[in-house]
């Protein structure tokens, strides 16, 4: 289990904390916020190691009503904070699903081990980026109500 001190968890807790009250400054709908960031949630915790940016950008200039911001903190604080558990869990469910039984697809050891790692891998993790993903956009939404409400009172 990753050991993260005292400091480092007021750090974390700060960076997110200046974060969402940014995202609270834009003049956006609830909705479009919420949905930036459920979409930044989807695009990081898929398995696209380096390329979470550019699909972020393809995504931006796509659907105009999607908040840029709100996208990309997405993107920042699940690829900073979770990756790690996230891709081990990830393994978990595609090895829950496909269970024990090894599938030979090729006569080679080392291609039928890449071969059942990353279908396990693969499969899990989409499942994980359909349940958080939507998860994360009615959290986001129900705070930035909280959040606006508070501020006009």
């Amino acid at each position: 289990m990753i050991n993260i001190s005292k400091m480092q968890k007021e750090k974390i807790k700060e960076k997110i904390k200046k974060h969402f009250h940014e995202i609270m400054k834009v003049k956006h709908s609830d909705h479009s916020i919420a949905l930036g960031f459920a979409i930044g949630t989807f695009i990081s915790i898929l398995p696209t190691p380096g390329l979470s940016i550019l699909l972020g950008l393809l995504v931006v200039l796509i659907f105009k009503k999607v908040n840029k911001f709100s996208l990309f903190i997405g993107l920042i604080v699940w690829n900073t904070f979770t990756l790690i558990p996230i891709y081990w869990m990830s393994y978990k469910i595609g090895d829950l699903l496909f269970g024990s039984v090894p599938v030979v697809k090729y006569n080679i050891v080392l291609l039928d081990n890449i071969y059942n790692f990353s279908r396990r891998f693969i499969v899990g993790n989409f499942i994980l980026a359909l349940i958080i993903s939507p998860l994360s956009y009615f959290i986001t939404k129900k705070l930035v109500k909280l959040y606006r409400k508070k501020k006009k009172n």
